[in-house]
This record gives C-alpha cells, structure tokens and sequence, in this order.
C-alpha cells in the first residue's frame, strides 16, 4: 500500500527560479511542491489521523448516502476499518517498542530518539533565504541526514521511511521540514556497518604491493634503514627485512581499523514493519494514533448501522 502511494502521487517538479516575492522566495512555488511531497512521504494513514480528514470524511459520507443511497456507505465503512487497524498498529509499535541508545549497538527492529543533524562535511541544505534543513519535502527528501544521541550517531536514509512532520517550530508555520537541532525519533531496523572481516586476506595483499611501492620509490629513506651492510644495495636478505617490516605496519594498521566504532545505519523495515521518521514527540503522536483508531472503529460501527436502517 505504502509504495503504491508513492508511485501514484506526483514527484516534486523542478525547482523553479526564486522570484516575484518581496523576500526571494516564490512561497506559492513551495507550497505546490510541499503539497504531494506531505502526503506521499507521510501516507495515507497519517492523513487519516487529522481533524480535517474526519470533517471531509463526514462530509462526503453523508452525500454519497444522499445521492446514491445508505447501502453504499458499506464502502466508506470497510474504509474506516482498514484505517483503525493501521493506525491502532502504529500506536502500538511507538508504544510496545523499547528505545534503544547508540552505545548498545543493538540491532535489529528498534526505536532511536535524539537530534538532527547534517552529515559530517556538509554545513547547508534547503532552500535558500530559508533556515538550513536536514530534510524539506519537495525539495530534498530522499538525501541521508543524522539522528545524534549523547552516545552516537546513526545515519538514517528516507527513502522509504514513513516521515511525519509538524510545522510551527519557527516563523514558518507553514513549512512542513526537519531542522538541524529538532529532537528526532526513528523506529525502524538498525544495523552497524563494520570493517569487512571476509576480505582483510586479500586487502591485506593490496596494501602490502602498494606500501612497498611506496618505499621503493624513495631509494634513500630504504637504503638508510634497511642497508644493514652498507653496500650502497637492498641483499637478498636485507629484503626479507624490508617484507616483514612492510608486513608488520600493514597488519597493525588493518587491526587499528577494526577497532573503529562501526557506522550505525538506519534504511528501512523488514516486509510488513513499519520505517518511520518524525519531529513529533513520540508520546504525542502516540495518542493521535490511538485517538484516531479509535474513532474511525465508531465511524465502522456507525457507518455499517446506518447502511442497515431500512
């Protein structure tokens, strides 16, 4: 279902030039680049859980009983359920799920809270005229952008995430994007990307080859510290010197790589779990979920009623 959603709704248009506002920015040009990039990237079932959702839900349930009778409001009833379970789903995945810290290193399905942050190297991204954002629908949403925690980071790839956002945070209540310094939560599965064990055999021949190339182009540091005899030449025997020496600082510098704390990586869900990535506390968004299966489980009720009354 998600992916459907995504393939039916319209990818962002290009960015057009920025004129005809007093401050630089076509804000008429954002908003219907932010219009489907919202619903695409946050879903079907996060629209249902909003006020406005049940005003126009109501609205047209009580047309289409005008128009073409109170038997097909059996349709929006099985509609109402089908959001219920989803959205009593997510509530009980952002409740039931432990949070977990960097440090631990757990992997598999877990839940991460903490702050936005840009990757390393990189200090803008966004809009111009605009504050720097990690993650702007419409505009950049499929980019990588970091969850910090006081014991770590994990880099989260959105893709594919569920990502819901709230406005508000600045001037720009309007504007639907996550800003370096917003606190984060993710659910989602955690893996750490580590040194490739399986291929340190033939890496540590490429190195070695390389290190000693390396060293036979500068003859005189060679020849001072390993022309034992002072012949003006590398021997037979001064070379085995020379490998094993060679040997030795590459086997040091592969262990010295293993060492280094691995990159945690968040990128999806397995089949059927959900990826989601928000700026909304998660208790919050927790009770809407709830708040929201629980109406739209009367809605069904009510609805399935209604279409039975003769």
């Amino acid at each position: 279902m998600w992916m459907w959603l995504r393939n039916l709704l319209p990818e962002p248009e290009p960015v057009a030039p920025f004129a005809g506002d007093a401050d630089g920015i076509n804000w008429y040009n954002v908003a219907q680049n932010q219009r489907f990039a919202v619903l695409r990237k946050g879903g079907l079932m996060n629209l249902a859980s909003t006020w406005r959702f049940a005003l126009f839900g109501a609205a047209g349930c009580f047309l289409l009983a005008e128009q073409a009778g109170r038997e097909w409001l059996l349709l929006p009833a099985l509609g109402s359920l089908w959001f219920a379970l989803g959205l009593y789903r997510r509530y009980r995945l952002i409740v039931d799920t432990p949070t977990s810290r960097l440090s631990s290193s757990a992997q598999g399905y877990v839940e991460l809270s903490g702050t936005a942050a840009l990757p390393e190297g990189e200090s803008s991204r966004g809009l111009p005229h605009l504050p720097v954002t990690v993650w702007l629908p419409g505009y950049v949403e499929d980019q990588p952008f970091l969850l910090e925690d006081a014991f770590g980071r994990c880099l989260l790839y959105p893709q594919e995430a569920e990502i819901v956002t709230r406005t508000g945070d600045n001037h720009l209540f309007l504007l639907h994007a996550i800003y370096p310094g917003q606190t984060l939560y993710a659910l989602g599965e955690l893996r750490t990307q580590r040194h490739a064990h399986s291929n340190v055999s033939q890496e540590r021949r490429e190195r070695l080859a390389v290190l000693l190339a390396d060293w036979k182009r500068d003859d005189h540091t060679l020849l001072q510290n390993f022309d034992a005899d002072g012949n003006g030449q590398i021997d037979p025997d001064e070379w085995q010197t020379v490998l094993a020496a060679a040997q030795q600082w590459v086997d040091a510098d592969i262990r010295a790589q293993q060492r280094l704390p691995g990159t945690h990586v968040m990128s999806g869900a397995q089949a059927g779990q959900l990826f989601l990535i928000t700026n909304i506390p998660p208790e919050q968004l927790a009770r809407r979920y709830q708040w929201a299966a629980w109406l739209h489980t009367l809605a069904w009720w009510g609805l399935m009623a209604a279409a039975h009354i003769r």
